[in-house]
C-alpha cells in the first residue's frame, strides 16, 4: 500500500491550517481547490482569524472541488459558505465559483481551469494544494460510490448524478485530483472511522487517490476515547 501519511489530533482543522501557512511560505503563489463541508469550514474560519495575518492572499488563487446544483447564494451551497466564512476576510484573494446552476457549467469550469491553473504534458490542470473531505460513505468531492463520474479519465470537471442522495452535483475528476502536487484530507468523527480503515486499504472513491496527507481525529482514526 502506498504511503498516507496521518496526522491525529483533536484539532484537525488546526492542524491543517498551520501546516498550510508553513507550505504556501514555501511555495508563494498558489493555486488551491477546497470542499466543502464541516471540516474544511472550521479550517476557513481558522484562516480568516487566527491565521489570516500570516497569509499573503493576493498570491493565492482558490477553486472549488464541487459544488451543489443551486445558486450561489443558496443555503446549501458550497460557494455561499466558502465565502461568508473565508473569502469575505481574504483581502486580495482570487476565487472562482463553480457554476453548477447553469447547463452547460461543468464545461465553462473545465475551460476556466485550462486557462488559469498550469497543466501536466496531459494537458491536465495542476493545483498546487486540494483540500478534500471524505464521507461515512468513503466518497471524496462529489465522486460517489456506484457513480459515472468514478470512471471518468477524460474531462476535467463533469455533472454527477447520485442516486443514493436523489441529486447532481458537479465535481472536478479523478485526473484533475491525481495530478495536483498536494493532496490533504481533512476528517473528523466517529462515523468516518470504517471507511477510512478501508480506503488506508485503497478501497471506496477516496482510497483510490494515493500520495495523501489525512489531518483526522482520534474519532475517525478508530482510537477509542477516553
Amino acid at each position: 500500500m502506498t504511503a498516507r501519511p496521518v496526522h491525529i489530533s483533536e484539532n484537525p482543522a488546526h492542524t491543517a491550517a498551520v501546516r498550510l501557512c508553513e507550505t504556501l511560505a514555501e511555495i508563494g503563489h498558489a493555486t488551491i481547490a477546497v470542499s466543502g463541508g464541516s471540516t474544511p469550514k472550521a479550517l476557513f474560519s481558522l484562516l480568516a482569524g487566527e491565521f489570516r495575518s500570516r497569509i499573503h492572499w493576493p498570491r493565492i488563487r482558490i477553486f472549488q472541488v464541487d459544488e451543489r446544483c443551486v445558486p450561489p447564494d443558496h443555503a446549501d451551497s458550497n460557494w455561499r459558505m466558502l465565502k461568508e466564512t473565508l473569502l469575505d476576510h481574504a483581502p486580495g484573494a482570487t476565487a472562482h465559483r463553480m457554476p453548477a446552476d447553469e447547463e452547460r457549467g461543468d464545461e465553462a469550469y473545465e475551460a476556466l481551469l485550462l486557462s488559469k491553473v498550469r497543466c501536466n504534458n496531459e494537458g491536465v490542470p495542476v493545483f498546487d494544494l486540494v483540500l478534500l473531505g471524505m464521507g461515512a460513505d468513503g466518497h471524496t468531492a462529489s465522486l460517489f460510490p456506484g457513480t459515472a463520474a468514478l470512471r471518468e479519465r477524460e474531462r476535467c470537471v463533469v455533472f454527477n448524478d447520485v442516486p443514493q442522495l436523489q441529486t447532481r452535483r458537479m465535481t472536478l475528476t479523478f485526473p484533475v485530483l491525481e495530478a495536483a502536487d498536494r493532496r490533504w484530507f481533512l476528517v473528523q468523527g466517529a462515523e468516518k472511522a470504517e471507511a477510512f480503515e478501508r480506503v488506508r486499504g485503497g478501497e471506496l472513491p477516496a482510497g483510490q487517490l494515493v500520495q495523501c496527507a489525512w489531518f483526522i481525529d482520534p474519532e475517525a482514526a478508530g482510537q477509542p476515547g477516553d
